[in-house]
């Protein structure tokens, strides 16, 4: 049976996440870009496909992200009910994509043997870094979007990077296949 997911819950998942993963600090991206990049570049190409996939869809589709990362470490399947629309679960999607072993079979593939996938241990030591960056993407999105209006994170991702993100819709992953030194 499905846990349902209430608004309050929906959006306290980042500071839950964050106490049990810690996050990255602002100015230490660099350290991260390996998934950031494919994080980032997958957004700005559904929301260039769509702008109604706007800053506060971005940061409703990382929720969704987190919540389906804390499912597969808790055993729990969240119905998000009427918390999901068009616009954020392909923007999740586009997210989990880029990191995924349960979404993309490329990334599952790619993890092989390093890593068992029913095992709680291995799955907290493989997304220990996405949860990091999604919380650091939130971050981001809430700063620009203050800056900039609801477009802000995407104008400044376009900006930024924008000429070296291909305009189609292939969506691209990164994966650490090594487990993270004890």
């Amino acid at each position: 049976m499905k846990k349902k997911i209430n608004r309050y819950n929906f959006d306290r998942i980042s500071s839950r996440m964050s106490q049990k993963f810690g996050t990255i600090k602002k100015g230490d991206e660099e350290d991260h870009a390996l998934l950031l990049f494919p994080m980032e570049s997958n957004m700005l190409k559904l929301h260039r496909e769509n702008e109604k996939r706007d800053s506060r869809r971005a940061i409703e589709a990382i929720h969704i992200c987190l919540l389906a990362i804390d499912g597969y470490l808790t055993d729990t399947e969240y119905d998000l009910g009427t918390l999901l629309s068009e616009e954020n679960e392909a923007l999740a999607k586009g997210l989990l994509m880029s990191f995924d072993p349960f979404t993309n079979e490329e990334v599952r593939e790619v993890l092989g043997e390093n890593y068992d996938l029913d095992s709680k241990e291995d799955l907290e030591s493989y997304f220990q870094e996405p949860v990091k960056c999604l919380l650091r993407l939130e971050k981001s999105i809430e700063t620009w979007s203050k800056a900039r209006g609801n477009d802000g994170y995407f104008n400044y991702v376009e900006d930024l990077m924008g000429d070296s993100i291909k305009r189609d819709l292939e969506m691209n992953y990164s994966v650490f296949a090594g487990k993270a030194a004890e």
